[in-house]
């Protein structure tokens, strides 16, 4: 679901269409190209991909357990480990395709070689700590604001040696490392862009998403879009860049619609900064909130899928684990505050990191890369609280225990709009999950749950009146249908998908009357090419059962220019134009269409098809086994092999093999008896 979704059909965009894209990255690169790696190697399968970036969380715990075990010792070592590894949140992200999968780990492999560095490490090692460092950065660019700080650590607070020198060349080399790993996401940028992107585009529109007159500091909002269930992923980035070109009156390249953005932020800051500071001070107790704040999908609900799960994680009282987390980690600021220079560096990280949530927006999520530092922290707390308890110090308690139990009310208390929980969106998003996978019951079930909690979605309706229509509840699919237009009475997925029962029921200018309003509904600002190309298609369709075929021409045309990339609508355009004759035209779409999707065993029988009707016999029968290759029950095609053979003057033997074939899937074909007779007289 949603960035889930993107990182995804992206790491199969890297390996099946262009490794280097065409656009500016909108994100970091890393971790597509790093799930682009695991899909590669497990042939696409979605479990062993997120198997395999288990190995990489497990080196993040390892990392924890190091930096944890130089800075204090085993006992704490140990405990951060296990708190790291049984972390609900962190499971539950982790086991995403989302990208504090590969942030975490260099930030962590990172902060070590720093926790282990001293005044005799090597030039390189601190040139090979910039470049992991880096490799953080095209993870997510947010740590380059955190970096210059711990440069200046390096120089002020690790490098203690009289050697000015050294303590001005081991910050630089470790910034050249990181410029090293970035300058060729700039390069590439650059190359396909003529913009300058340091490694991505999306900066700008983030930054206004999080400060605007409509932000929350929890969800995405912004005035200029509807940002709802209609709005896809992939229609995002076009969708506010044709917002920004709209206003600016002119196309703009990537890093000017950042730039957009960006200055639409500052100026929205500047001229509303009670508005604004209000806004921060909001988003800095949602940080602090114990409450796990969802955006992909709901945490909380997702607890009721595993009942390992549910242990890591709750909200009853005490919302573990952030709610107990929190609270340890301020009593070890107490508790080791003799120990703040050996722990300056996670201080500094968790003080510098702060700024790149709240002034975004704040979710479980984005809060992550804290939590190891927290951990750490806390681990030390429980090992220093369990040593006063051992020695029996009942006075070096006092303060340790107001700390915690204030902490404990304060942080584990719902502030603003947190603690609800969005049912409609949980169950409208379900219901998607199961239509993905054509469970249709499910699908309507979850439907249905969301259509009752807040009727009042054009988008939801139409798709639980799809999942009926597929199951054959046709009315029921229809009155969705009608409901979804009284919402909305332009929605083109309503219109389309009310076509195509009129147009089954053979009520056909019924059917071109609503595939004329779904076109001109169609909002290209909030739904994909691909949907309209889909309604030409249609309309085709239509148009070729009403005998219309100068029409049905033109839509099939319209459809492709439409969306140019989908090489299935190239095929079903092809086959139309062969079954009436216009060849040239089909073998020009079919040509084409191979270059954008692999062909289908009906496809290369409808090619093959073509060619035997132009007595092209050997290219055809060539087709036909290719069709047969990736479908052996194509009855169809054996019989039309057969047909080729015996115009070809090949042997009735021969012949009657592939005949044979054909009867032997399908005893009742009539043409393939008929053949079978003819063939009886022959001999």
């Amino acid at each position: 679901m949603v960035d889930e979704k993107w990182h995804w059909l992206w790491a199969h965009d890297i390996l099946k269409n262009s490794f280097w894209g065409d656009t500016a990255w909108f994100r970091a690169p890393l971790y597509p190209y790093f799930l682009a790696f695991l899909s590669a190697i497990t042939g696409g399968s979605i479990f062993f991909s997120k198997f395999l970036q288990l190995l990489v969380t497990g080196g993040s715990a390892f990392f924890i357990y190091r930096i944890a075990h130089h800075l204090f010792g085993n006992r704490e070592a140990f405990i951060a480990g296990i708190m790291y590894a049984c972390y609900g949140t962190l499971v539950f992200y982790e086991t995403m395709f989302l990208i504090p999968v590969v942030f975490l780990f260099f930030t962590l492999w990172g902060v070590y070689r720093l926790i282990i560095s001293t005044s005799e490490t090597t030039l390189t090692q601190w040139l090979l700590t910039g470049l992991i460092f880096g490799l953080s950065a095209i993870s997510r660019p947010n740590i380059l604001l955190v970096i210059p700080l711990l440069l200046l650590w390096i120089f002020f607070f690790l490098l203690r040696t009289s050697d000015i020198k050294r303590r001005i060349v081991a910050p630089i080399l470790v910034a050249v490392g990181v410029a090293l790993v970035i300058l060729p996401v700039t390069v590439r940028n650059y190359l396909v862009t003529g913009e300058f992107i340091l490694i991505s585009s999306q900066g700008g529109v983030n930054l206004y998403i999080g400060n605007n007159d409509a932000a929350n500091g929890l969800s995405m909002h912004m005035p200029e879009v509807e940002l709802n269930e209609s709005l896809s992923w992939s229609q995002f980035i076009p969708t506010t860049t044709a917002v920004a070109e709209r206003e600016a009156g002119r196309e703009l390249g990537d890093a000017e619609v950042s730039a957009f953005w960006t200055t639409k932020a500052i100026n929205w800051i500047t001229a509303n900064p009670s508005k604004f500071i209000g806004l921060l001070w909001r988003k800095s107790v949602y940080l602090l909130s114990g409450f796990e704040n969802s955006d992909n999908s709901d945490i909380y609900f997702e607890r009721g899928k595993s009942f390992l799960f549910s242990i890591l994680l709750w909200d009853f009282g005490l919302k573990f684990p952030f709610g107990l987390l929190l609270p340890l980690a301020l009593v070890g600021l107490y508790l080791l505050r003799s120990q703040t220079r050996k722990l300056s560096l996670l201080y500094l990280f968790i003080l510098g990191y702060i700024p790149t949530i709240i002034l975004f927006l704040v979710t479980a999520r984005h809060r992550l890369s804290l939590i190891p530092f927290l951990i750490i922290i806390a681990s030390a707390t429980i090992v220093k609280l369990y040593d006063i308890i051992r020695n029996r110090n009942h006075s070096g308690l006092a303060i340790p225990l107001v700390i915690l139990s204030l902490s404990l009310v304060v942080f584990n208390q719902n502030y603003y709009d947190e603690g609800g929980s969005n049912d409609f969106q949980i169950y409208f998003n379900e219901g998607i999950k199961a239509q993905n996978q054509e469970d249709w019951i499910t699908a309507e079930e979850n439907y249905a749950k969301a259509d009752q909690l807040s009727p009042f979605s054009a988008s939801l309706k139409t798709n639980l009146g799809w999942a009926q229509y597929k199951q054959g509840k046709i009315d029921q699919a229809k009155a969705n249908y009608y409901s979804s237009l009284e919402i909305n009475p332009a929605f083109h997925k309503a219109l389309n998908n009310l076509a195509i029962i009129v147009h089954e029921e053979g009520l056909l200018d019924s059917a071109i009357i609503l595939y004329g309003k779904a076109i001109d509904g169609f909002d290209s600002l909030t739904a994909r090419q691909s949907e309209l190309s889909q309604i030409f298609m249609n309309l085709a369709s239509v148009f070729e059962d009403a005998n219309e075929l100068d029409l049905a021409a033109q839509a099939f045309e319209s459809s492709i220019l439409t969306d140019s990339s989908n090489g299935l609508n190239y095929f079903i355009a092809a086959a139309f134009y062969a079954r009436h004759g216009q060849h040239e035209r089909a073998d020009q779409l079919w040509s084409a269409g191979t270059r954008k999707h692999e062909m289908g065993a009906v496809d290369y029988f409808n090619w093959g098809l073509s060619l035997m009707e132009r007595k092209q016999l050997t290219d055809g029968v060539k087709m036909m086994k290719r069709a047969l290759k990736r479908d052996a029950t194509l009855y169809q095609a054996y019989f039309a092999i057969g047909v080729g053979f015996l115009e070809g003057g090949i042997s009735p033997d021969t012949v009657q093999m592939y005949i044979d074939k054909c009867l032997e899937i399908n005893p009742d074909y009539e043409p393939a008896l008929q053949l079978q007779e003819n063939l009886k007289k022959m001999r």
